[in-house]
């Protein structure tokens, strides 16, 4: 092989593993985007794609599961839009204080075929269907619109983006989105599970849960408290990866390996035998978990294609 050959050779390749590096980088600033866009406020995110969710059985059978067809077709009528053919993303997040966590919801909208003046203009319409008014407010991190009673408002963050929630949950997202408070990619315990869960994912959602929480999550479960697979857990979140057929990927974050091994032997219990509180179609989807851990990583396999056929 010549030297000019050879060193096209290297070139080439050195091209190629650059590109590759910048696609990479570009992937993961994309995933942990929705961590840049959301105060430190946030406790718990969901994340949708809709792109991604339209070849996705999975996510598409899970959310017919956990979300009212009313509430769709609700605002079909209303604005004469459809929700997931009109959208690209949709962010939804759950906020509080360290003092008082999940103290109200935020919503953020990213539109494929509308733009964020026709995602306001429904807002306005859907306040007033309900038989309230909307108001403008001006906030230091700009113009809102909202009810009179503040519990519902709506602020344009750009041409193609709103977000939605009480006045001061729109004003903290507004607020992250300009960097005039702290992003929700500084708080450890979400951004560190983060890019596990949002990899390739058309449905992505972390909770870091406080210990009041958690214990009330171990009453509606059936768990034994203080001895069930919460115990020690940082972070929770599930997955579901773009084009998957059926399976869903559960996780718990543990503050250390011995703890991962112990809960996934409670877990392993409590999936084979579930108490009568969990009920159909819950009780048989998770009849057929599995559960494997990966240092103080505990993950639980889901296979959700049946859900579609429950409702």
């Amino acid at each position: 092989m010549s030297r000019s050959l050879k060193v096209a050779v290297v070139v080439s390749m050195a091209t190629i593993a650059l590109l590759y590096a910048v696609i990479e980088h570009g992937r993961r600033v994309r995933a942990s985007l929705p961590l840049h866009e959301l105060p430190t406020t946030a406790r718990a995110v969901l994340h949708v794609d809709i792109s991604a969710l339209e070849k996705t059985p999975a996510a598409r059978a899970l959310l017919g599961a956990l979300v009212a067809k009313e509430q769709l077709t609700e605002i079909e009528a209303t604005c004469g839009i459809a929700p997931l053919q009109s959208l690209s993303e949709i962010t939804v997040w759950v906020r509080g204080p360290e003092e008082q966590p999940f103290q109200s919801i935020g919503l953020m909208l990213k539109g494929r075929s509308v733009e964020a003046t026709a995602l306001a203009e429904c807002h306005r319409s859907l306040v007033r269907a309900r038989g309230g008014s909307v108001v403008r407010l001006d906030a230091a991190t700009g113009a809102l619109l909202t009810s009179r009673d503040r519990r519902s408002a709506i602020g344009l963050l750009d041409d193609r983006t709103v977000v939605t929630g009480s006045v001061r949950t729109v004003a903290e997202a507004m607020a992250a989105r300009s960097s005039l408070v702290p992003a929700l990619i500084e708080r450890a315990s979400i951004a560190e599970l983060w890019p596990r869960l949002s990899r390739n994912a058309a449905v992505a959602a972390v909770l870091e849960p406080p210990e009041h929480w958690k214990e009330a999550l171990e009453s509606v479960a059936g768990l034994e408290p203080g001895r069930s697979v919460l115990e020690g857990a940082r972070a929770l979140g599930f997955a579901i990866r773009s084009g998957s057929e059926g399976a869903v990927e559960g996780y718990v974050e543990l503050v250390d390996a011995e703890t991962a091994r112990r809960n996934a032997a409670r877990m392993e219990a409590w999936i084979g035998d579930p108490p009568a509180s969990v009920e159909p179609p819950w009780s048989d989807l998770m009849r057929h978990a599995t559960v494997e851990t990966e240092g103080r990583m505990l993950r639980i396999n889901l296979d959700v294609s049946n859900l579609a056929g429950s409702r």
